[in-house]
């Protein structure tokens, strides 16, 4: 059983700390724009800090509802009022969008597998989507509920997602 470190399907292990060591925090507003800000509540002497610690990422046309971060990848995804998802990722300093995802459908729930490697998204009209973390759609489905999915998780080993969903009147 896998508790404080990630298995691996090369065989290593990779320990929390190697990949998260500090906090980058993220937040999105009625404006379209992500912001992002690296915060520290460590008083290490050694410690490199980032060139820059603040940024306004933009790109949505709507307002952004959610923002999850990917810690073993590094990456950020934000999702607007319509439906347009974007993965964020940190490069030579600057944050660029790697991916884009558009629906036209809003996404009532976004979340990251526990290893980073796969995305679950759930949309008001009861699509689920699995896919990678570069992309890639390994599984999806329409459920026909008289239902909306509220909210998707991961079971601890990545191998199933459990939605949620309240009843339409």
């Amino acid at each position: 059983m896998c508790t404080s470190f990630l298995c691996v399907d090369e065989g290593w292990k990779l320990n929390r700390t190697n990949y998260y060591q500090e906090g980058w925090l993220a937040t999105g507003n009625i404006r379209g724009i992500v912001g992002v800000t690296f915060s520290t509540s460590h008083c290490k002497k050694n410690m490199e800090f980032p060139l820059r610690t603040n940024y306004n990422l933009r790109g949505h046309r709507a307002e952004v509802i959610l923002v999850k971060w990917n810690e073993p990848y590094q990456k950020l995804a934000s999702c607007d009022s319509s439906g347009i998802i974007f993965v964020w990722i940190k490069y030579e300093g600057r944050w660029s969008i790697e991916l884009i995802n558009d629906r036209n459908t809003p996404v009532t729930h976004f979340a990251w597998s526990h290893d980073g490697r796969m995305a679950l998204i759930c949309y008001q009209d009861g699509f689920v989507l699995v896919g990678s973390v570069a992309g890639q759609r390994y599984w999806s489905s329409m459920l026909n509920l008289n239902a909306t999915i509220t909210c998707g998780i991961w079971t601890p080993d990545d191998q199933q997602v459990f939605v949620q969903f309240s009843l339409i009147n």
